[in-house]
């Protein structure tokens, strides 16, 4: 039987790897355009009355979004749910 030539198998073993590689890129693209940005609103009170200013955060996990990102004491801000309440948690967008 013959053995595996060097020559032979080294361009193999690098097409192999940019293969696997476009792979991994395309798939971490398609991971990236799956956050979608939202309208995000202050919470007036904790049955979930929103106000009317709109902000936009993100549904990226992340620091929470807030009024302003520099002072984490600021208000947090919420999205709307599908009975329009603000009741679901956002995040600051990237």
């Amino acid at each position: 039987m013959k053995s595996i030539n060097l020559k032979q198998a080294v361009p193999v073993m690098v097409f192999a790897l940019a293969i696997a590689g476009a792979f991994t890129t395309s798939a971490m693209e398609k991971s990236r355009k799956a956050v979608i940005d939202v309208d995000a609103f202050k919470r007036l009170n904790p049955a979930g009355l929103c106000d009317e200013e709109k902000f936009t955060c993100s549904t990226d996990n992340g620091p929470i979004c807030r009024v302003d990102y520099n002072n984490p004491s600021s208000q947090q801000l919420w999205a709307k749910n599908a009975n329009g309440s603000c009741a679901v948690e956002v995040y600051r967008p990237e």
